[in-house]
């Protein structure tokens, strides 16, 4: 085991739309943080990802002032990356980056649990936010998920699931096909229209999920106004993510167990709805303790990474 003081690990974050790197020392003090363009090559085409990805770190070293060949260990966690042959691909990256270090390669996930439960692996996160999904360790290092599916096959429960039940409702009211909402009014300001018509341009001009997930705000906002549209679409939501969490947990076999359950993601702030999501959860996971991770991912990458080396 190296001394503390002496200690070099690198944390990534990659995601879909930005990557972010830490190097932290053995005290876990951040020495260098740096922010770059996504590393998910289903997005942006694995060349891009693997330039990407050399950027992000290069730049990370920079900021700390210290050499590849000073990392000890490295963790990157990115979305996909539970397939052989894709967390092969990324920790091949990371070795020719990095020659002297131990690599490891996790779900985003796992960097979310490991960022609010300091570093250890037990436990469930629940992360909602552009997208949702359910990760989980029990004591043995079984592992279990739920969700994550992706926009087109399911992600209940998250940013972008809310924002996409905002617009039907509205297109609902507009046909006399559901009641009126004041979600109409609030959305249609919010996008600067006059009218529904207007969300068909507004709808096909661009498919990204994130324009979406930017709606699940209103849903929030109108229902604590009182519009039974907007709750009945927060109460749908927090319902299926209390769903998934509790499949994880039975999976896990810790129904009966005091474990950490970290709530990550935007749509998670606390807030209503994770108020909302937190009483769904109470007879799914009666002895959780909910956390709020207290650093970023990233960190919580480098958690781990730093856990390869110093046996924590």
């Amino acid at each position: 085991m190296s001394n503390p003081v002496t200690q070099i690990v690198l944390g990534v974050d990659g995601g879909g739309t930005k990557t972010v790197a830490v190097i932290l020392d053995g005290e876990r003090r951040v020495r260098g943080r740096a922010q770059g363009g996504s590393t998910n090559w289903n997005i942006v085409g694995p060349e891009a990802a693997h330039a990407n990805l050399q950027a992000v770190v290069d730049q990370a070293l920079a900021g700390a002032g210290c050499t590849a060949e000073e990392v000890q260990a490295a963790c990157l966690c990115a979305a996909g990356v539970d397939r052989p042959g894709d967390r092969a691909r990324m920790e091949s990256w990371l070795r020719a980056l990095l020659p002297a270090a131990v690599v490891r390669v996790e779900n985003d996930a796992v960097a979310a649990l490991a960022s609010g439960a300091g570093g250890a692996t037990y436990g469930v996160v629940l992360i909602s936010g552009t997208g949702m999904i359910v990760y989980g360790f029990d004591r043995a290092g079984r592992r279990a998920r739920a969700g994550g599916w992706g926009a087109l096959l399911g992600d209940e429960g998250s940013g972008y699931a809310l924002g996409m039940e905002v617009l039907k409702a509205v297109c609902w009211a507009a046909d006399g096909r559901g009641p009126e909402t004041a979600l109409t009014p609030a959305l249609l300001t919010h996008l600067g229209l006059d009218e529904a018509e207007r969300l068909i341009d507004w709808a096909y001009r661009d498919y990204a999920w994130a324009r979406f997930a930017r709606l699940a705000p209103l849903a929030i906002t109108c229902a604590e106004a009182g519009d039974p549209v907007a709750q009945g679409i927060l109460e749908r939501g927090a319902e299926s993510l209390a769903i998934a969490v509790g499949v994880v947990v039975q999976r896990l076999g810790l129904a009966e167990e005091a474990f950490p359950l970290v709530l990550a993601g935007g749509v998670l702030r606390p807030g209503p709805f994770c108020e909302l999501v937190k009483m769904k959860l109470a007879a799914r996971a009666p002895r959780a303790a909910f956390i709020h991770p207290p650093v970023e991912p990233a960190v919580g990458a480098a958690y781990l990474a730093l856990g390869s080396i110093s046996g924590k």
